[in-house]
């Protein structure tokens, strides 16, 4: 089974939430052979710290690489993770090389944070991890710090609110927990918002798909009632602002039509960041898919490499 969801949906929400400290770049493109690092954040230099962004506000206090795993990591990706990290510290040097500039101080190249649901001992004491005492938190592991990375083992991480984004991207009952804390935020928190969307959007991807795994059904069972939660309060402000929602808000129809608006904001953000920025004229395109057909898109751009790649789908569609 693909990452996608589950990929995505982490990618997409460390987007969101890191987004008011500086510039975040998903799927970033590294070497002369094309690779990508998830998350590449390079944090603006007079941001201010947020308190409510927690763990993860510690850590993107420096430029870094964020690459989440579902299942635990095992050697070789670790492994190939860090040529990625290093492959993006030579094109940095090369960078700065060609625009006649000093050579990035060793403090400023990003740092490469893994996060893993579990890690196996042996693994951890292969690479000498030890937890950091710079975030006292269980968990958090760096090591020698001239290879510039660590590990959050995300199931070993306290249950406090400064932890709480990442039990999010955990498995079973950690992110279980964390989604009952996300809900019972107050509605003003600053982040509540972000990660109920993203969630919404988690949830629809999943329906779509066949063959799911038992904690994945669990897992699209307890996004329900958020989810609900979502829409509810989209309507509620429609009906604030004057607009007309048509159907009451417990009617199927409604609901359909609040589940057809989440799949085309989250299939164009995807198209987005896949082949570049889609026309007004092919976004009208896409908004006229049904939704069946538009889950369809949702799994074929995950191969686009252009527009071209859509356009020819949309002829065919």
């Amino acid at each position: 089974m693909t990452r996608f969801p589950h990929d995505e949906f982490a990618k997409g929400f460390l987007e969101a939430l890191l987004s008011p400290l500086g510039t975040v770049q998903t799927s970033f493109k590294i070497g002369s052979e094309v690779r990508e690092v998830d998350i590449y954040f390079q944090p603006e230099p007079s941001h201010k710290a947020i308190p409510a962004l927690g763990l993860l506000g510690q850590l993107a206090k420096t430029s870094l690489i964020f690459e989440p795993f579902r299942s635990p990591v095992k050697n070789h990706q670790i492994r190939f993770c860090l040529s990625k990290l290093y492959d993006l510290h030579a094109d940095l040097f090369r960078e700065s090389k060609r625009n006649k500039q000093p050579e990035p101080k060793d403090d400023r190249l990003p740092d490469l944070w893994i996060l893993t649901p579990t890690l196996g001992e042996a693994i951890l004491t292969g690479y000498g991890a030890k937890l950091t005492t710079e975030f006292v938190v269980a968990g958090v592991y760096s090591v020698n710090p001239n290879y510039k990375f660590g590990i959050v083992v995300i199931h070993q991480l306290p249950k406090t609110p400064a932890t709480l984004w990442f039990r999010l991207l955990g498995r079973d009952r950690v992110q279980s927990e964390a989604i009952a804390e996300v809900a019972a935020l107050d509605p003003n928190h600053p982040f509540r918002q972000n990660a109920l969307d993203w969630l919404g959007n988690l949830k629809v991807i999943l329906e779509s798909r066949e063959n799911l795994e038992p904690e994945e059904r669990n897992l699209m069972m307890q996004l329900s009632p958020l989810y609900l939660e979502k829409i509810q309060a989209a309507q509620q402000e429609a009906e604030e602002r004057g607009l007309a929602i048509g159907e009451a808000r417990g009617e199927a129809r409604g609901e359909a039509r609040g589940e057809l608006k989440e799949a085309q904001s989250l299939v164009l953000r995807l198209l987005n960041r896949r082949v570049g920025s889609v026309s007004p004229e092919l976004q009208v395109r896409v908004e006229a898919l049904l939704l069946a057909r538009l889950e369809e898109l949702g799994e074929a751009l995950l191969d686009f490499t252009c527009l071209d790649d859509l356009i020819d789908w949309l002829d065919l569609a």
